[in-house]
């Protein structure tokens, strides 16, 4: 039996986009996440974007079970690295840039400026933010403004707004 096409995918097919270069393609770095889902998030908007890999910090063995439900199929589109905080730098290119999605001290609004093209995007705990380890290692840090009463924004919509606005910088006319 044919799976019937979505309006989404009806849509795509007239509406195709360039890909993203592979020496551009984006890295995700999610640094010591709590929540399974919310890596399975990252995946699939990894996936959405073209992302070259996703690399999870993690300190022990972590169950992927609940990653790969909410990855869907995304989980098998990409590289999806598990390592610690002393091997992650060896999975990323040297000309890439290590890009800190965080509220810290000296971070710009992401929209301020071009986001580098060749860009590791780190991103932090969804509690604690990014380790003082990695924090120490990002050479540039990004924040997205919020006029709403509420300025929390769960990490997979942040890392949404960051790479559209990277692609948008880059890759679009």
């Amino acid at each position: 039996m044919n799976k019937p096409n979505t309006h989404s995918q009806q849509f795509f097919e007239q509406h195709q986009q360039t890909p993203v270069p592979e020496e551009f393609k984006p890295i995700l770095i999610t640094d010591h996440f709590n929540t399974p889902e919310n890596i399975g998030s990252i995946v699939r908007l990894g996936a959405n974007i073209g992302a070259k890999k996703i690399i999870n910090l993690v300190d022990q063995q972590f169950r992927t079970t609940k990653v790969k439900k909410t990855a869907g199929a995304a989980y098998n589109h990409l590289e999806i690295v598990w390592t610690n905080v002393d091997e992650f730098q060896m999975h990323i290119p040297k000309d890439y840039s290590l890009i800190g999605l965080e509220t810290h001290q000296g971070a710009t609004s992401v929209y301020a400026q071009p986001l580098p093209q060749n860009m590791a995007l780190v991103l932090g705990n969804e509690k604690l933010g990014i380790t003082p380890e990695i924090i120490n290692l990002c050479t540039q840090f990004v924040y997205i403004p919020m006029p709403g009463s509420i300025q929390s924004m769960n990490v997979s919509h942040a890392a949404a707004v960051c790479l559209f606005k990277w692609w948008s910088d880059h890759f679009t006319d």
